[in-house]
């Protein structure tokens, strides 16, 4: 998992975790009778999964429901999910449906395999008695699509599970959702909407009242068959007809995501548990009141129902991530303060001031004068003192020793140093102090040895030493001219070679008497360029370290920075994302609240509180771990000192126009008020909460609506969205109770129109027409 994975994987795991808080204590969020859902068709697969998650996310005992899946292919391994193949059937697209349908009857073992497959579910139920309130009726809600061919088979699939459900629950109820995908852009859209309006004319037939269905579809082990009945009356208690357009033509940002959602909150509002205390006054759903306002007295029985769901809530993933983000930037901010260490600083942290350079060199020839005396010893050839003394000292040197003096310092004094300075490895000592003392120090780490060692930045440890190599080499220059120019002096100027009458003419001064001073003069020279060599090459060596320490920190700084941009974007993206009215000043918001959290932490516990062994400890060795690692423990951080301020337990209304009117009082924007907010949020979730089924109005003459929120009915927002249109609202509005604060749900419910009403159907008609012109057939002789 990358680092933008773990991000989206954290703000989701956040929004869970806030949007689940106080559902726990929430009993309001159970259902009270068992449900099973059955997904008919491949095409529902989809559907089953993002029904799965929001119910795991929404009901305390959603561990109790039973999914069942009915298709070709197989579908995702989810906890209570069974599954059921279809017989094979013809591929011939002229007659798909029939042959499903002919298929079903004619495979007696898969339909014994569905029989126990029924039966499994039906014992899986009975071990989830105790997660519910009541075990007389189980509610069943079969979802399919439209234009999926395998809903030829929905009459015998709901007859024979309301029969083998039925021998254990005293009352067995069956709701349809049928999604229309009603943005057709493949090339068989006229085939798809074919299909769908074939299932929608069976449909209208399901639901007369005097439908009736029997047929011998229980298959015992030893092959006998019993029959299943349904007796004259409309096949589902209610069908909702969800698309991914609504009664205003609006195509869904999301596809038929609102459409599970909506599945999700009509199963929770028809069977949710309710506590006698509710107040009348909000509203609670009845399912039989719905049904028979929104069902013509003089019909036939055969309306359908569709429904809208909106929500505003706090976004929880752009928070989370933002917040990081400016924890990290202040992180960042307190490693850069760290690493302005000063070069005086970093010079005696790592034992690199000028006094210890002399020290450490001399150190390697500990006596210098018996370096030097060693020589004194040597065997010189025979020269006159009067040839001597017209010499220059280069010419006394090679006549009196040719090249044994210098292959004697060379040996005995160049070597021996060269050698103690590999010995004493200066390069590894400081790498080791460089590692050891910055690096590793949870306090200045990868970004005090950058900036320290970073070239052409005036005053730091590198310019330092770099002007430190500089006159060391002008000083060895110096020296060595000094030597050649010693070298060219004559022997008679020298001061120990003056030699006087009185010693010339007794012969008492010997060439022997001048070997030495002129040995001691030379090679003392040479050993003092020989130690300010060894000086300008352990600053050369201690200045190549630093410009490794700086190649080495480099990529680990740049790193940094670059989480930081990855932050910053993750950040940005989801504020993107979210929508322009609940995304207003999220960064600025938040900014303003990590920096004034961090503070007050940094003066309770200290400046380098980031750094502590609990909190975010060393960064530099955690950033060589890796970014994931860095990142799990700013999570971790976050996660003990900052979500758990009050900043971020705030209603959703609170938090909204707190963080809306941030920025007025530096900007002069004008203030949003409590009920302009109010206001905006109501429009918002009206909106949005649009029929999911585009109907012509000039034909639908009953139209019933009823409204819902889910939130805390004593909120002030609720209490205001009751009190808008009071004593005119030709809807009933009620009210879902939930103790959770990070936003509001609406879902709006209408029902009472016809399958002619749909735009979905009058359209596709010309087409189902016209296929059947072709030669297509879409019903089996049963269901015609």
């Amino acid at each position: 998992m990358n680092l933008r994975e773990k991000l989206l994987s954290f703000a989701n795991a956040y929004s869970a975790e806030m949007d689940h808080t106080g559902i726990d204590d929430d009993e309001l969020r159970s259902i009270n009778h068992p449900i099973v859902f059955v997904f008919l068709g491949d095409q529902s697969v989809e559907a089953l999964e993002a029904v799965h998650a929001l119910n795991s996310t929404k009901w305390n005992n959603s561990a109790g429901v039973v999914y069942l899946h009915i298709g070709t292919k197989a579908h995702a391994a989810r906890d209570n999910v069974y599954g059921w193949s279809l017989p094979t059937s013809s591929e011939d697209k002229r007659s798909l449906r029939p042959s499903i349908h002919e298929q079903f009857y004619a495979d007696e073992s898969k339909l014994l395999e569905l029989n126990v497959t029924l039966r499994r579910m039906n014992s899986r139920i009975s071990e989830f008695g105790r997660m519910y309130t009541h075990l007389q009726r189980l509610n069943i809600a079969v979802v399919t699509c439209l234009d999926d061919p395998s809903n030829v088979l929905l009459p015998e699939i709901s007859v024979l599970m309301q029969t083998i459900f039925g021998e254990q629950f005293r009352s067995v109820a069956i709701d349809l959702y049928g999604l229309l995908e009603e943005k057709a852009v493949g090339e068989q859209f006229a085939l798809q909407a074919s299909l769908g309006v074939s299932f929608l004319r069976e449909l209208d037939m399901y639901q007369s009242r005097d439908y009736q269905f029997d047929g011998m579809l229980q298959v015992t082990g030893e092959g006998v068959r019993l029959p299943v009945v349904h007796s004259p009356s409309p096949l589902f208690d209610v069908v909702y007809l969800l698309s991914d357009k609504d009664e205003r033509g609006i195509f869904a940002d999301h596809g038929m995501q609102g459409s599970y959602e909506t599945i999700c909150n009509l199963n929770l509002l028809k069977n949710r548990k309710t506590m006698n205390e509710l107040d009348p006054k909000h509203g609670a759903y009845n399912n039989q009141h719905f049904k028979q306002n929104a069902t013509p007295p003089d019909g036939d029985g055969r309306v359908y129902a569709s429904a809208g769901f909106s929500k505003v809530k706090r976004p929880n993933p752009a928070i989370a991530l933002t917040v990081l983000y400016h924890m990290y930037r202040h992180l960042l901010e307190r490693m850069k303060g760290n690493a302005e260490l000063g070069t005086g600083f970093v010079q005696e942290l790592l034992d690199l001031e000028p006094q210890r350079w002399d020290h450490d060199i001399r150190s390697l020839l500990p006596d210098r004068e018996r370096a030097v005396a060693g020589m004194f010893g040597l065997l010189h050839d025979n020269v006159s003192l009067s040839d001597l003394q017209s010499m220059t000292l280069r010419q006394a040197e090679s006549a009196l020793y040719g090249g044994n003096a210098q292959f004697f310092f060379d040996t005995n004094i160049v070597r021996v140093l060269d050698k103690a300075f590999v010995d004493r490895d200066f390069g590894g000592g400081l790498k080791k102090k460089l590692d050891n003392r910055i690096i590793d120090h949870p306090l200045y780490g990868f970004y005090a040895a950058y900036l320290c060692s970073a070239d052409g930045v005036s005053g730091n440890l590198i310019h330092e030493l770099q002007e430190y190599v500089k006159e060391a080499a002008k000083l060895l220059e110096q020296g060595q001219e000094e030597l050649e120019q010693l070298y060219a002096d004559r022997m008679e100027d020298q001061p120990f070679a003056k030699v006087s009458f009185w010693g010339r003419i007794t012969n008492k001064t010997s060439v022997k008497s001048l070997s030495r001073p002129l040995l001691e003069l030379i090679y003392g020279m040479k050993l003092d360029l020989l130690l300010q060599e060894m000086k300008l090459k352990l600053l050369k060596l201690y200045l190549h370290e630093l410009e490794n320490l700086h190649e080495r920190a480099k990529p680990f700084v740049a790193r940094l920075h670059q989480m930081e941009k990855t932050l910053q974007d993750a950040s940005r993206g989801s504020i993107s994302m979210t929508s322009d009215y609940l995304s207003r000043n999220i960064n600025e918001y938040y900014r303003h609240g990590v920096e004034q959290i961090v503070t007050e932490l940094e003066n309770r516990r200290g400046a380098q509180v980031y750094f502590e062994e609990r909190q975010m400890g060393n960064v530099s060795q955690l950033l060589v771990q890796g970014e994931d690692h860095l990142l799990e423990r700013l999570i971790g951080m976050a996660r003990r000192e900052v979500f758990v301020q009050p900043l971020f337990q705030k209603t959703f209304e609170d938090e909204l126009l707190e963080r809306a009117n941030v920025a007025a009082s530096y900007d002069n924007r004008e203030v949003l008020s409590k009920e302009d907010l109010f206001r905006d949020l109501y429009s918002t979730l009206e909106n949005e909460a649009a029929i999911r089924a585009d109907v012509y109005h000039s034909t639908h003459k009953h139209r019933y609506i009823e409204k819902y929120f889910f939130g805390d009915y004593e909120s002030e927002f609720i209490r205001y969205a009751f009190a808008i249109d009071q004593g005119s609202r030709a809807y009933k509005l009620g009210c879902v109770q939930e103790m959770k604060h990070s936003g509001i749900e609406k879902l709006n419910i209408m029902g009472g129109f016809r399958i002619e009403d749909l735009m979905y159907y009058r359209n596709g008609k010309r087409y189902y027409d016209t296929y059947l012109q072709n030669g297509f057939v879409f019903h089996s002789m049963n269901n015609v």
